[in-house]
């Protein structure tokens, strides 16, 4: 068992429950939505602002997943001609980098949300607080700059084979 298995599997439980309840949720409304819109000519108001909320919410709560499962766009066309102690190093820089941007973005969404919550900024036709989505954001940024990290301290997979 390696040291970050327990970090994973707790990440990747609650953040892939969260995702799938919130797709789930998203799906549902949309169904009904659309039942009530051509059959009944009765949309649910504000089912647009509800379904952009949860989609900004599964983007974000699945960054930390794909960012711990090594599931980013890759370009391997050199990883057979690389020799190992460069991927790792390679490996090293890009974990670190990746940290370093998510980090410096989830700051920005920090100070974003701290802005929405003094200016009350809510959707229009619902009129939901958006400084929480803003904080969860930032949150989950966070939480990918920290999944950056932990990659960095793992071995790099190597893609392509050496033949």
């Amino acid at each position: 068992m390696r040291p970050l298995d327990a970090f994973d599997r707790v990440l990747e439980s609650a953040l892939g429950a969260a995702a799938a309840l919130t797709l789930a949720a998203m799906m549902a409304l949309t169904c009904v939505d659309v039942v009530g819109r051509y059959l009944f000519t009765r949309p649910i108001p504000g089912a647009l602002e509800i379904v952009e909320i949860m989609m900004g919410l599964i983007i974000f709560t699945a960054l930390p997943l794909v960012t711990m499962r090594e599931e980013h766009v890759t370009v391997d066309l050199l990883d057979a001609l690389t020799p190992d102690w460069l991927l790792r190093v390679q490996h090293v820089a890009s974990s670190l980098l990746g940290a370093g941007v998510a980090g410096v973005l989830a700051w920005q969404l920090f100070l974003r949300a701290a802005r929405m919550l003094g200016y009350g900024d809510t959707t229009a036709v619902l009129k939901i607080t958006l400084h929480p989505l803003t904080f969860a954001m930032a949150s989950m940024m966070a939480l990918t700059a920290l999944a950056f990290l932990a990659r960095a301290l793992r071995p790099p997979t190597r893609r392509v084979r050496k033949d």
